[in-house]
C-alpha cells in the first residue's frame, strides 16, 4: 500500500451502488461516484476548490498533499 492509499478512505456511498471517498486529513470534504476511482476523481475536484479558501501556506500545502494522495490512489488514468 502506497502512502496515498492509506490516507484515502473509500466506503459505500449514501445511495446503493455508489462509492464515497474522503481524505484522512479532510474528512469534511467528501465525494461520491459510481466506482471508487470515480469517487476519488470527484474528491480531487472538491479538494482543488478548497484551495480557494486556504488562507495560509500551511493549509494550502496540506490540501495540495491531499490532492496528490488522492491522485496516487486513483491512478494515472483516473485522476
Amino acid at each position: 500500500m502506497s502512502q496515498g492509499e492509506d490516507r484515502v478512505i473509500v466506503t459505500a456511498g449514501a445511495t446503493a451502488g455508489l462509492a464515497a471517498a474522503h481524505h484522512r486529513d479532510f474528512p469534511e470534504i467528501r465525494a461520491e461516484g459510481d466506482t471508487p476511482a470515480a469517487a476519488a476523481s470527484q474528491l480531487v475536484n472538491h479538494l482543488t476548490r478548497a484551495l480557494d479558501s486556504a488562507l495560509t501556506d500551511w493549509r494550502r500545502e496540506a490540501i495540495e498533499q491531499a490532492i496528490e494522495d488522492v491522485k496516487t490512489y486513483a491512478g494515472p488514468t483516473n485522476a
